[in-house]
């Protein structure tokens, strides 16, 4: 068996399309996306055996000098790591993961890798996070009797009251990315660039955008990526003013109505630190949590990173952020996050 870089899009799909433990950020575009918009190199390694893959590892370089060069597989997003027809090709492309990140003079190698953990020895696991997912009925009837009668009359609020819905793809980016830009500013963390979300509706077509409106303004939006039956919300944020209405709420509903009226089996609500407010708010809506396994190998000093913004050695550049004008967080914001994936 031989592991190589692989320059083949079609031949990488074709394997990643064939496995049943697949995320969607093992497809070839999802490569397209993050070059495209940050520049960070790609090493997409298979392994094959007589020409036929057995294995795929997608991996990127983050260079960076506060927190050291890393590989990552997927930076960005909640999935990634090694994809293969066994623990034993797994091995061969860990290793090779590690020869590579020798030759590169990365401090860690990151595989988010929570539908394979890897208890090798030489990597580390952590769950630091979970993600939240809601196994979606038949019928959106039967799933509106699974919330609680306190949700249901606060959805009716909001519908009561004036707030609008619209669906839309990459035309709404212009919809979504003020709202997304100015909930991040006030959280105390950097956001993503618009091209980000312009580029992943470019090579994802089948994105949606769902935006809700309040007296013509736009007050909350939610950014949907699609993957066979599960229905995945990476990112949603909501304007003060729209709150005391309970957009949110509405929001989340109205997505979870759609994805039941449109076959899906399950919503991925995203990432979320356990016992924090999002993962309170997240767990109304009936949700099973998922640890999300990501392993780590270190090179000889290194020690696990800890870059997110609920780590205590950051709550200081966190009220900085929440003070910034909001411009200034928008022109500072793409330019920090490329190096936090």
């Amino acid at each position: 068996m031989k592991v190589d870089i692989c320059q083949e899009p079609a031949l990488w799909d074709a394997y990643v399309d064939a496995s049943s433990a697949a995320s969607n950020y093992h497809r070839w575009g999802w490569r397209q996306v993050i070059e495209a918009t940050y520049g960070h190199q790609a090493y997409y390694l298979m392994a094959s055996e007589d020409g036929v893959p057995q294995g795929v590892l997608p991996l990127f370089l983050i260079r960076s000098r506060v927190f050291g060069h890393s590989l990552v597989s997927v930076p960005f997003f909640s999935y990634g790591g090694a994809l293969t027809s066994s623990p034993e090709v797994r091995d061969k492309l860990l290793g090779e993961a590690v020869e590579l990140g020798r030759d590169l003079g990365v401090r860690h190698i990151e595989l988010r890798q929570s539908h394979d953990p890897v208890f090798e020895t030489g990597w580390c696991d952590t769950c630091a996070k979970v993600t939240m997912l809601v196994s979606l009925p038949s019928s959106v009837e039967e799933y509106w009797a699974w919330i609680s009668a306190r949700l249901r009359k606060r959805i009716r609020y909001g519908r009561k009251n004036g707030l609008t819905c619209e669906w839309g793809g990459g035309e709404a980016v212009d919809v979504f990315y003020p709202i997304f830009a100015n909930n991040m500013r006030n959280l105390g963390t950097p956001a993503y660039p618009r091209d980000w979300f312009v580029n992943m509706c470019r090579y994802a077509p089948e994105i949606r955008i769902l935006s809700l409106w309040d007296k013509g303004r736009a007050v909350a939006a939610a950014f949907l990526i699609p993957f066979r039956s599960v229905l995945e919300l990476p990112w949603a944020a909501s304007l003060r003013e729209g709150r005391d209405k309970f957009s949110p709420l509405l929001l989340y509903w109205t997505l979870l109505e759609w994805a039941i009226e449109n076959g899906y089996r399950w919503a991925d609500l995203g990432r979320c630190t356990p016992g924090s407010g999002n993962y309170q708010f997240k767990r109304h809506w009936t949700c099973e949590e998922k640890p999300l396994h990501w392993c780590y190998w270190l090179a000889p000093g290194a020690r696990l990173p800890k870059r997110h913004a609920d780590n205590p050695r950051y709550r200081w550049a966190v009220r900085v952020w929440q003070h910034l004008p909001l411009g200034v967080a928008n022109w500072l914001g793409p330019r920090v996050v490329r190096s936090i994936p």
